[in-house]
């Protein structure tokens, strides 16, 4: 069987479908990993690769819970009502993907279990998850899990040559630790926003103490997409930190700095205190500012 479109890092889960398929296969699936690290594309890619053609592929495939629209729960009884109607055909099968199903509510999981419970003929059902412990237990016990790894970075830098990636402002051999193994995240960091946010920490990174110059240049430059970059801010220091405690693991007096740092920031957040965005990005980085001497 050939592959429809190329898969990267995810071939031997790519043939434990196929070989399953083959045989017996499970009506519900649990695709588990990270964010962005192609557990979709392989669901869709082993899809039309059993449709055989674009047209079937189509004909076959129902996805809810995108990130551009996210469902509620009559959405979910929607689609099921749809599938029950429409799915009479013995000689195909239908495939359901849920995509970000940790996003979905109480509701729409009680509204999705009765279907796994008791699924229509031929129909196959696949939730795309990021993170197992948030799908409830009811759901978990009646699928199979396949787990998906973060790619490595040969697997990187295979994507980045199949698909023409412009890396030459990212240096991937030297950040890697940077993606977490995550396209999604590689896609962030060679972004316009991303090249501010790793010129800024470039800039942090031997300093002492706060450059009150830079934060307020660096805060107008993310100032209009505060929200979506704290975040993304908050996973580059993450990422950057978890290389430094690797690194200098036998280092007890920085490992317990770092520590510390860690927990400061979880402090904040479990008070849940109620300060403006300018003077929250401040403590985050003033913070960690005190863990640049190793």
């Amino acid at each position: 069987m050939t592959h429809p479109t190329k898969i990267f890092g995810h071939n031997e889960q790519f043939k434990i479908l196929n070989e399953s398929y083959r045989v017996k296969f499970p009506h519900a699936w649990i695709f588990n990993g990270i964010k962005g690290i192609g557990k979709y594309s392989t669901a869709v890619s082993f899809i039309k690769s059993i449709c055989k053609i674009e047209r079937g592929y189509t004909q076959n495939f129902f996805e809810i819970n995108s990130e551009e629209n996210p469902v509620l729960v009559d959405d979910v009884r929607l689609l099921i009502n749809q599938i029950n109607l429409t799915n009479a055909n013995e000689n195909q099968n239908c495939f359901i993907v849920i995509d970000n199903a940790n996003g979905l509510n109480f509701n729409s999981y009680n509204a999705m279990l009765k279907t796994i419970e008791d699924p229509p003929s031929n129909t196959i059902i696949i939730i795309i998850s990021h993170d197992i412990k948030r799908i409830p237990k009811t759901i978990l016990s009646r699928c199979i899990k396949l787990d998906f790894k973060p790619l490595n970075k040969k697997n990187m830098f295979e994507f980045c040559k199949y698909y023409d990636i412009d890396c030459k402002h990212f240096d991937l051999e030297k950040n890697y630790f940077l993606t977490n193994g995550s396209i999604e995240r590689l896609f962030f960091l060679v972004s316009e926003e991303g090249k501010i946010i790793q010129e800024y920490f470039a800039k942090l990174e031997n300093n002492k103490s706060f450059k009150m110059s830079e934060f307020e240049l660096f805060y107008d430059l993310i100032a209009h997409n505060y929200d979506k970059l704290f975040s993304s801010i908050m996973n580059h220091i993450f990422f950057i930190q978890k290389g430094r405690f690797l690194k200098y693991y036998q280092n007890k007096a920085y490992i317990k700095k770092i520590l510390i740092f860690f927990s400061n920031i979880r402090i904040l957040y479990i008070q849940n205190l109620n300060i403006d965005k300018k003077k929250e990005l401040y403590y985050l980085l003033s913070e960690y500012i005190k863990t640049n001497e190793y």
